[in-house]
């Protein structure tokens, strides 16, 4: 019954975004093909290849490693502003929770981890393969592939500045792409935020974040593709010559 409904939903997703398309004639079936038969392998990969959940187990033990180690150094500067023991008696507890000291220290320790990775070469190298197989099987430009890898990473914010030199030669459909891959993907950060917020409450919560983010990819794409086509496909950007700075 779930698996009817899921088609169901997926038809009814592909048919709206087709009633909506600007040139019907001109979408392209490899892509369309192509991103569906890759969200398929994705998804049989991160959900039901063993070696995946292994993986997303170490994944969550990290996070909650670096939660736990970030809720140390907060309590340590802020006290009990950041959840450590009150110094006086607590009446409301259910009103302890503050943004600022509890949630948003994350967010810092993520962004310069981030940055870290970027200076290693280890997050390039990551976000370049996945761009290499967008390119090989949805024909992307590189251009898109690299910014919509990226967008799984890193956010939509910071994605697009990666090929900002060629904004300016990308078509309104691509740009388009771009702009819809940033919206059904997920930061890196925020995705750490969830998980470990939601990680008390869902198993193997970073797991299936990050298999919902990287399965969104290519839909954002196929979306894109079926609602403004890319009727003159061109390729101004080779994903194998990216730099990051």
């Amino acid at each position: 019954m779930q698996t009817l409904q899921a088609l169901l939903g997926l038809l009814v997703l592909l048919g709206i975004a087709w009633l909506l398309s600007e040139a019907r004639r001109s979408i392209s079936p490899r892509l369309v093909v192509g991103g569906l038969a890759l969200q398929l392998l994705l998804g049989l990969l991160l959900l039901k290849w063993t070696p995946s959940h292994q993986l997303f187990l170490l994944l969550n033990e990290m996070v909650l490693a670096l939660q736990q180690a970030t809720d140390a150094g907060t309590q340590f500067v802020f006290g009990y502003l950041a959840g450590a023991a009150a110094p006086f008696e607590v009446t409301a507890p259910e009103h302890g929770f503050v943004l600022a000291f509890r949630a948003l220290p994350l967010l810092l320790v993520v962004s310069a981890l981030s940055a870290l990775l970027f200076h290693w070469r280890i997050l390039p190298r990551l976000v370049q393969a996945f761009a290499w197989v967008l390119r090989r099987t949805l024909h992307t430009s590189g251009a898109l592939g690299l910014a919509t890898a990226a967008n799984v990473f890193i956010g939509m914010t910071e994605a697009p500045l990666l090929i900002r030199p060629y904004l300016n030669s990308m078509s309104r459909a691509a740009l388009f792409a771009l702009m819809v891959s940033g919206m059904a993907t997920i930061a890196g950060t925020m995705m750490l935020l969830y998980a470990s917020i939601l990680s008390d409450l869902i198993p193997d919560a970073m797991g299936q974040i990050l298999t919902a983010s990287l399965m969104s990819a290519p839909a954002a794409l196929v979306i894109a593709g079926i609602m403004l086509p890319e009727e003159n496909v061109t390729v101004p950007f080779d994903a194998q010559g990216a730099t990051f700075q």
